[in-house]
C-alpha cells in the first residue's frame, strides 16, 4: 500500500490549523499539526513531514528560526512560509534562508493543495535531479543533432591540419568553442589560445594589440610591448567578428597572414611569428565584399575551410542536452542541492526560437537555477519573456487554425455581411426563420468572433463543446489582462472583476 505524503502545519491559529487538518485529510494527506514553534519544530524531525507550513510570528519559537534550524540540519527540507504580514524584507529572509514557496494570509485551501502537488513532485524527482549533477569532463561545445555531428567531423578533419579556418554563424552559437575545439585537438595544443573580439577593440588602438610597440612609438609608450600575435607564439588566435574590421586593417592582417612576419608599432624590426588564424563571423563576408568593406584577397585567404555553425532553432533536439549541461555546470559551482530541468520546462525550452542562441539559453538556465526554490526548474520557474512568447506565437497559430482566407476577407471585405450569408444555412422559407446576419449593426469583430466560435465549435469533443469553446477564450483573456497590467495580479484581478485567489487559481490552471 502506498504511504500518504507526510504534512506539517505550524500555525498558533486554531482555526487555520483547524482549516488546514480538514482540507488535508480529505485529499488523503497524513496530517500533523503544532500550536506554536517549539513544538512544531520537535515535531518536525519525529514526524518527518515532505512539507511544512509554518507561521512567521509564533510564541516561543517563530517561523524564521524554525526554518533557520530546519534548512540547516536538512537543506532538501521543503518548507513553505505563512504569514499576515507581507513585506519584503520577510519574504527576503524567508527566501535566503531556503523557503520553498511564501503565502501571504489570507490565502485560498486550493491553492495551498496546489502547491503541495507541485512541492511532491518536486520532491520526488529529487534522485533525477541528483544523477544529473555531474558536468560532462568533455568540450563544453555539445549537441548530437545531425547538423552538429557535421561540425564535429569537421572539427576532427581540420584539427591536424595547419590551414586557416573560418566559423560563421549567428551570435551566441559558440563560435569561439569550435575554435577552442580545433585548437586543443591540434599539436598545438599545449601553446597559448588567443581570442580577440575585432569590435571590441577601436581602430586607433587594433594595430598596436595586434602588433605590439616599441617604447616611444606615441605618448604613453613608456616601455615597449608584445601584441597578440607574439603572445600567441606556437599556439592560436581566434578573430572573433571579423567582418567589422576596418579595410587598413585587414589589409596589415593579410600581410601578416602571407608572410608570417610582424612589425611593432614604432619599430622597423621583421619578427617572425608562427601562429594559426581562426576567423569567425556572423556577417556575409561575400556581401561585404560586393559593397566593398571587406577585403576579397583576405577572405580567400581565412577561409581555407570553412565551419557554418548552425543557430540552436534549427537543433533543436539539442536543447534539453545543453539545458541539462548548463544546470549541471551550474549545479557544480553553487552550495546547496542540485537542480535539474523538468520535461514540462525542456518542452517550452524546445518551443521557444532562441535569437541569441546558446548564449541566450545559457542565461535562461542561469536566471531560472538562480530563481527557482525547488529542486527541479518547473514552466513557471522560465522568465517571463519566454513563455510570453511561447504564448503569443501559440495565440497566432490557433488564430490561424481557426481562420482561414475567407474569414480574413470576412474582417477587412466591406462586403463581408453577404459572404457571411453565403457561407451560412439558406433561410428557412417554411418556418419564416432567419439565420443570416444584420449587416447594419454587426462590426468586423462581430463577425471574427463568431467565426471563430464556429470554428471551435467545429473541433471541440462532443458532449464537452460549452467548457472548450470557454476555456480557449478565457485563457486568453486572462493572459491578455495579465500582460496589460504587467503580470500585476491584484491590478489583473480588479480589472476583470474577480479576486485574487481567483486570478491565480486560474493562472495555475491554465499555466499562465
Amino acid at each position: 500500500m502506498t504511504e500518504k505524503p507526510k504534512i506539517l502545519v505550524i500555525d498558533d491559529e486554531h482555526s487555520v490549523r483547524w482549516a488546514f487538518e480538514k482540507a488535508l485529510q480529505k485529499a488523503n494527506y497524513e496530517v500533523a499539526l503544532a500550536d506554536n514553534g517549539l513544538k512544531g519544530l520537535n515535531l518536525y524531525y519525529e514526524f518527518k513531514p515532505d512539507i511544512t507550513f509554518v507561521d512567521i510570528r509564533m510564541p516561543e519559537m517563530d517561523g524564521l528560526q524554525i526554518l533557520e534550524k530546519v534548512m540547516g540540519d536538512d537543506p532538501k527540507a521543503l518548507i513553505i512560509v505563512m504569514t499576515a504580514y507581507s513585506d519584503m524584507e520577510t519574504t527576503v529572509n524567508a527566501m535566503k534562508l531556503g523557503a520553498y514557496d511564501f503565502l501571504t494570509k489570507p490565502f485560498n485551501i486550493d491553492e495551498c493543495l496546489s502547491l503541495i502537488s507541485r512541492g511532491l513532485a518536486a520532491r520526488n524527482s529529487t534522485k533525477i535531479a541528483e544523477l544529473g549533477v555531474q558536468a560532462p569532463k568533455s568540450s563544453a561545445l555539445k549537441g548530437n543533432s545531425t547538423a552538429m555531428q557535421e561540425v564535429y567531423k569537421l572539427i576532427g578533419k581540420v584539427s591536424g591540419e595547419d590551414v586557416s579556418v573560418l566559423v560563421c554563424g549567428e551570435s551566441g552559437c559558440g563560435k569561439e568553442l569550435v575554435a577552442q575545439a580545433i585548437h586543443f585537438n591540434s599539436h598545438r595544443s599545449t601553446k597559448p589560445f588567443w581570442p580577440i573580439n575585432c569590435t571590441a577593440i577601436s581602430e586607433s588602438l587594433m594595430e598596436s594589440e595586434f602588433f605590439g610597440y616599441e617604447k616611444g612609438a606615441f605618448t604613453g609608450a613608456a616601455t615597449s610591448r608584445q601584441g597578440m600575435f607574439e603572445l600567441a607564439q606556437g599556439g592560436t588566435i581566434f578573430l572573433d567578428e571579423i567582418g567589422d574590421m576596418n579595410l587598413e586593417m585587414q589589409a596589415k592582417l593579410l600581410r601578416v597572414l602571407e608572410e608570417r612576419e610582424i612589425v611593432r608599432v614604432g619599430g622597423n624590426k621583421r619578427i617572425s611569428v608562427d601562429v594559426r588564424v581562426i576567423a569567425a563571423t556572423n556577417k556575409d563576408l561575400r556581401k561585404l565584399i560586393a559593397e566593398g568593406k571587406f577585403r576579397e584577397d583576405l577572405y580567400h585567404r581565412i577561409k581555407v575551410i570553412e565551419i557554418k555553425l548552425p543557430p540552436l532553432r534549427e537543433r533543436v533536439e539539442d536543447i534539453p542536452l545543453l539545458a541539462r549541461y548548463f544546470c549541471s555546470i551550474l549545479a557544480s559551482q553553487r552550495k546547496g542541492v542540485p537542480k535539474s530541468m523538468s520535461d514540462e520546462a525542456i518542452k517550452l525550452l524546445c518551443e521557444y526560437s532562441w535569437p541569441g542562441n546558446v548564449r541566450e539559453l545559457r542565461n535562461v538556465i542561469e536566471q531560472s537555477y538562480t530563481l527557482s526554490r525547488d529542486q527541479v526548474i518547473l514552466p513557471e520557474h522560465l522568465p517571463i519573456e519566454i513563455t510570453k512568447c511561447i504564448n503569443q506565437n501559440n495565440n497566432k497559430i490557433l488564430v490561424s487554425s481557426l481562420s482561414n482566407s475567407k474569414t480574413d476577407s470576412l474582417i477587412n471585405n466591406s462586403t463581408q455581411e453577404q459572404q457571411i450569408n453565403s457561407e451560412l444555412p439558406k433561410n428557412n422559407e417554411d418556418s419564416g426563420k432567419t439565420t443570416s446576419y444584420e449587416s447594419t449593426s454587426e462590426t468586423p469583430e462581430d463577425v471574427a468572433v463568431k467565426m471563430l466560435i464556429k470554428r471551435l465549435l467545429e473541433r471541440a469533443p462532443d458532449g464537452d463543446a460549452y467548457s472548450y469553446v470557454l476555456s480557449v477564450f478565457e485563457k486568453e483573456l486572462l493572459y491578455q489582462s495579465l500582460e496589460n497590467h504587467k503580470r500585476n495580479q491584484v491590478q489583473s484581478a480588479s480589472h476583470l472583476g474577480i479576486t485574487r485567489n481567483t486570478l491565480r487559481t486560474k493562472i495555475e490552471k491554465y499555466k499562465l
